[in-house]
């Protein structure tokens, strides 16, 4: 079974990152939260709890319940040296209840000034930079924003220093935009501080919730889908098909290790058939274990039933899923001969997608003769 860092796979350092299952907020609280710094303005409410989780017990909940303009309620986090060349972020965000739109600000990356924004009136996804000396702002509109629905939202700046400043915005592993050829040489153009909830309200008539989960920031972009395929440099001598599951970034849908160790629920969703740890198909299993800082892990799936298509899935809660079609003929009652038991050739046609924004899968053809034998048994 391959549990590996695949080569060229860089590990990310981990600047920030929060999933609250600690149950409290504060460096100050008691267990130690992860935030610097939490307020909220009255009535407005800013808390960890069950209403806010995306996975776990535990998520980031603000309630904005005035129509007033300005700073309203957030958590900020200083957690160590300034990153100055380029950063990445990522969270699960979600909108409820909402009873009032408005253009809002609910990520800051400061004192950069890069700012993940929700535009009224639909409202949209808005990435907000400044530009040259004076700082003139900048952004992009990316998809509109179901409220009560959870979004994976990840925006990235990169050529910090420099006049070839990049900064990208995806939603749910799909890229919105980006802003490129930005002159990032002022001094501020780092990142020392992170900010979340509703830091800004610009026209302060939203009102309703934000909730937020396993923030994350990095130096380099980080696993935001997984991947499910199969291995081309293997042959078969059963029905047992090798799949590999694996963890991909969103920039490039490179394999990007696991920060954390990670348990991939396996499933059929369509058709019948099942997954192995093993190579013969004899341990039947329903996961991948991914230890933290690998990217991949083999797993076996032999298919059942008539003929036809077996989808399969690979899910976890913090990682959009991937969904792979195995195709396969049908079960003659007809005893194997001896060679055609033993070996076969294998056929890969064009293929299915994940998942929004997830990787291109090929389904696998299964010949009869990896068959005959298994149903005879």
């Amino acid at each position: 079974m391959l549990l590996q860092s695949l080569p060229g796979v860089a590990a990310p350092i981990h600047w920030f990152s929060d999933d609250f299952e600690t149950g409290t907020l504060r460096t100050s609280d008691t267990p130690a939260g992860r935030w610097d710094d939490a307020a909220a303005t009255s009535p407005n409410t800013l808390a960890s709890g069950a209403a806010g989780a995306h996975r776990g017990r535990y998520g980031l909940t603000v309630t904005d319940r005035t129509s007033n303009p300005g700073s309203l309620a957030s958590a900020s986090v200083e957690p160590g040296a300034p990153l100055s060349s380029e950063f990445h972020v990522r969270t699960w965000l979600r909108l409820r209840a909402v009873s009032a739109s408005g253009s809002v600000v609910a990520v800051q990356a400061l004192p950069a000034l890069v700012e993940l924004r929700l535009l009224a009136p639909e409202p949209t996804w808005e990435l907000a930079v400044r530009n040259g000396s004076g700082r003139t702002y900048v952004s992009l509109h990316g998809s509109r924003v179901e409220a009560e629905r959870w979004y994976l939202v990840e925006f990235s700046a990169r050529g910090l220093g420099t006049t070839a400043g990049e900064a990208r915005l995806w939603v749910d592993g799909v890229e919105q935009g980006v802003l490129s050829g930005r002159d990032w040489r002022d001094a501020a153009n780092v990142l020392d501080r992170l900010v979340v909830g509703e830091p800004w309200s610009d026209t302060g008539t939203f009102v309703g919730s934000l909730d937020f989960d396993d923030v994350r920031v990095s130096t380099s972009p980080m696993a935001s889908r997984l991947g499910l395929q199969r291995p081309q440099d293997t042959g078969a001598s059963s029905g047992c098909i090798p799949m590999d599951v694996s963890l991909r970034d969103s920039a490039t849908g490179a394999p990007a290790p696991a920060p954390y160790e990670t348990e991939v629920a396996l499933s059929t969703v369509a058709g019948a058939g099942g997954f192995h740890a093993d190579a013969a198909c004899g341990t039947p299993s329903g996961r991948a274990l991914l230890a933290a800082g690998t990217s991949e892990r083999r797993v076996y799936f032999r298919p059942g039933g008539t003929a036809g298509t077996a989808r399969v899935e690979a899910s976890h809660p913090d990682f959009l899923s991937a969904t792979l079609a195995v195709e396969h003929e049908g079960m003659p009652d007809d005893a194997p001969d001896a060679d055609d038991a033993a070996t076969g050739p294998w056929t890969m046609t064009p293929g299915c997608t994940s998942a929004p924004g997830a990787l291109v899968a090929l389904p696998v053809l299964v010949g009869p003769w990896l068959r005959r034998g298994r149903w005879r048994r």
